[in-house]
């Protein structure tokens, strides 16, 4: 008998719905074995790799640095070519420079026309073409003319302002160089015969490169208080009457192409310079109109030495120590300063012993004591008293 006849129907059905599935446990477990299988197939390609990429690492490694080794002294050979290269191109460029400085020549208080006016700049190079005009045999062929100390009217970059030609109004006069195709000895010629020529009325200044005249001093003046927009060409009217000039120059600020306000004015004789001295604070009439009239200062050239102060051994003080007695000197009275030649104390230089026997730079001389006066006896007698004690 069945005492549970539900649970054996149930039981029945069961059994007929697991006999279509075919053994689901065995199957699963063939598929893990499979994955399983293919993960350690996979690991160990994977290390066969990795053992063939370490052991193809050092080869490669070692191939490097040869290559760099190479690559780095290619470079060097390269670097030492190339400093040997620049180190000829400047001795070639030196060399250049000096044989054109040769053929170059100095053309001073030129008019600033040239720069404008075409037909003045074909007349410029007639003129230091030939030596006289009516030798055409010797004729020189210019290279190039440039043009310097060009002041212009607005602040603008140089090669700008040089194009668009705005100069300065005041100021008429420029320089130039002027270089040939070739040294010739005829250039010497064209400097003495051409230096004071009248050139689109004014005087021309000319001088060598390399063998500018020296100046004389003693053919020589010094005019001051000009003004700064003052020209070249009121003071060849101005010291004209006094002789034959060599040359005016005024001295002007290198940014600017102003004047500073004084100049130098050579004669060609001495007697000139007695009679430019007669002209010490007499008023000069400006080749400029706007310009008033001012008393020049006219003096003889002179060579400015420095005073520097001799000390007993006939040494020199050096630029620190004269440096610190132009500080000094503002603090001493004048029985102090008197003696700043003869004895120095400087602050912050640790004084030497004299050696020599003269008076030293850094040394001051101390007072001895006198023997008889009253501090040396109260001294002995306290040191006594001490010493009975």
């Amino acid at each position: 008998m069945n005492l549970f006849p539900e649970d054996a129907a149930i039981d029945s059905k069961v059994s007929e719905l697991f006999k279509s599935s075919s053994g689901p446990v065995e199957k699963t477990n063939t598929l893990i074995k499979v994955k399983e299988s293919a993960v350690v197939q996979a690991s160990s390609d994977d290390d066969a790799e990795m053992k063939d990429a370490v052991e193809e690492q050092p080869k490669k490694e070692k191939k490097k640095p040869k290559k760099v080794k190479k690559d780095e002294a290619v470079e060097d050979k390269k670097n030492d070519d190339k400093k040997d290269t620049e180190s000829d191109n400047k001795g070639k460029k030196n060399a250049d420079e000096v044989e054109k400085a040769t053929r170059t020549i100095f053309v001073g208080n030129l008019s600033n026309e040239i720069i404008t006016s075409k037909k003045v700049y074909k007349e410029f190079q007639r003129l230091f073409s030939k030596v006289n005009d009516d030798d055409e045999e010797h004729k020189l062929s210019i290279e190039s003319i440039r043009f310097r100390s060009i002041s212009f009217d607005e602040a603008l970059p140089r090669k700008v302002a040089y194009v668009q030609q705005k100069l300065h109004k005041s100021r008429a006069s420029i320089n130039a160089y002027v270089v040939y195709k070739e040294k010739s000895a005829l250039l010497n010629k064209i400097i003495s015969t051409l230096n004071g020529h009248i050139f689109n009325g004014r005087h021309l200044r000319i001088d060598s490169i390399t063998h500018p005249a020296p100046q004389d001093k003693q053919r020589s003046v010094f005019v001051g208080n000009l003004d700064f927009e003052e020209d070249e060409e009121s003071l060849w009217k101005h010291f004209g009457t006094c002789g034959d000039i060599e040359y005016v120059r005024i001295i002007r600020d290198s940014k600017t192409n102003m004047g500073k306000g004084f100049a130098y004015v050579q004669f060609n004789e001495l007697q000139s310079v007695s009679k430019a001295l007669l002209l010490n604070e007499k008023p000069m009439v400006s080749v400029n109109e706007h310009l008033k009239k001012r008393k020049l200062r006219v003096t003889r050239c002179k060579n400015i030495k420095k005073n520097i102060p001799i000390v007993g051994s006939s040494k020199y003080l050096t630029d620190g120590q004269r440096t610190k007695l132009g500080r000094a000197k503002k603090v001493l009275n004048k029985a102090e300063r008197a003696k700043l030649a003869k004895e120095v104390t400087v602050e912050g230089v640790r004084a030497k012993k004299d050696t020599t026997g003269g008076s030293s730079v850094l040394k001051k001389k101390k007072k001895e004591r006198s023997k008889t006066g009253r501090v040396t006896k109260r001294s002995i007698a306290f040191k006594k008293a001490q010493q009975k004690k």
